[in-house]
């Protein structure tokens, strides 16, 4: 299936149809954000830059963004995500699994302010610990 996404809306499309829509080509013959859109909208600063629409989808609550397969970047559907975090997820709370040193301090504010504020800007949590 051969996709060419002008837009944020299109890609959202996308995303909720396939489930699974990696940044950068990752899995030989499915489709990638990069593959299905133009290189000039690439880093253009403008409402048709796939490098803004990666933040956009979680903010908007319409895919989790992050690295789940091989230290990659993909985009997961809201439908799709609680599979996802089933297969690679704990069965721990992160709060025991704090306790049990397996996370970190830092790591279980973020994920506190997570979940006090869903839909949180990744660019907000960066500057919390730093």
């Amino acid at each position: 299936m051969e996709y060419k996404v002008k837009t944020y809306e299109e890609a959202i499309k996308v995303v909720e149809e396939i489930g699974l829509l990696p940044l950068a080509p990752l899995i030989p013959g499915f489709p990638s954000l990069h593959g299905i859109t133009s290189p000039d909208s690439w880093h253009s600063d403008t409402e048709l830059d796939p490098w803004i629409w990666r933040t956009k989808f979680p903010t908007d609550g319409i895919a989790g963004y992050g690295k789940f397969m091989k230290k990659k970047s993909i985009l997961v559907s809201r439908q799709l995500l609680p599979y996802v975090k089933k297969v690679l997820g704990y069965t721990e709370s992160v709060e025991d699994r704090y306790f049990d040193g397996m996370v970190t301090k830092e790591a279980l504010t973020i994920y506190k302010l997570i979940r006090q504020e869903e839909g949180i800007d990744t660019r907000v949590l960066r500057g919390v610990n730093s």
